[in-house]
């Protein structure tokens, strides 16, 4: 299910509700299920938090895509007062209570977190944000905050921070990268071998994430 969750239904923006999502969209997706053409079946966590939390709460999926990255963690961590971007409000501990996969997503913020503003040649030209800062320009500021990461030596870059920052989280059951060419795969396979980003590196990033409030 790749549908906003919202408080009313628009198929304009592909938005729907939650009795939506529990009603109709369920008996469908049950209906593949016992015909054998599905085994499993998730959503994909965007749109109103609170939503989200009350579909994943009743059992329905298997799996939650969720935006979790360096920029925007609440869905693993509890959100500084006054924060400015959408409050997952840990999903993935309620992921994890449900037994429900969890597979993160924007783990690069659209290319924010990656250290560089020149994008690879195959790669869309210009990307808006979801679920975190108001446009990608305030997307990459925030970024810097976590350059101690790479400076401080541990990470080699901070695609390999963001990755293993994900990985470090134990609810996290997958994490989905952006790849433009055969390099960043396998980087990527590199970086996640080396495992959760050190204690001490994690325990900093509050201080960063209490920057992000109105």
């Amino acid at each position: 299910l790749h549908d906003r969750i919202s408080s009313q239904t628009d198929v304009k923006v592909r938005a729907i509700t939650v009795s939506d999502v529990l009603g109709e969209v369920r008996e469908a997706l049950e209906v593949l299920k016992s015909q054998g053409k599905v085994r499993f079946y998730g959503m994909t966590g965007v749109g109103e938090p609170k939503g989200i939390h009350e579909v994943v709460a009743s059992g329905m999926v298997s799996t939650v895509q969720t935006v979790y990255n360096l920029i925007n963690a609440s869905a693993g961590t509890v959100a500084p007062a006054g924060f400015d971007m959408p409050d997952y409000d840990r999903l993935i501990d309620l992921a994890a209570e449900k037994q429900v996969g969890v597979i993160v997503i924007r783990v690069l913020a659209a290319g924010a977190l990656t250290g560089t503003s020149v994008r690879h040649p195959v790669a869309v030209p210009t990307v808006a944000p979801i679920g975190s800062g108001r446009d990608f320009q305030q997307d990459e500021s925030r970024a810097q905050e976590f350059a101690f990461l790479v400076d401080e030596g541990f990470a080699g870059d901070m695609p390999e921070a963001s990755i293993r920052f994900a990985l470090s989280n134990p609810g996290v059951s997958t994490v989905l990268v952006g790849y433009s060419d055969l390099d960043h795969l396998e980087k990527s396979v590199r970086y996640a071998a080396k495992g959760p980003l050190p204690a001490e590196a994690l325990a900093r990033l509050p201080q960063a994430w209490s920057k992000f409030v109105s």
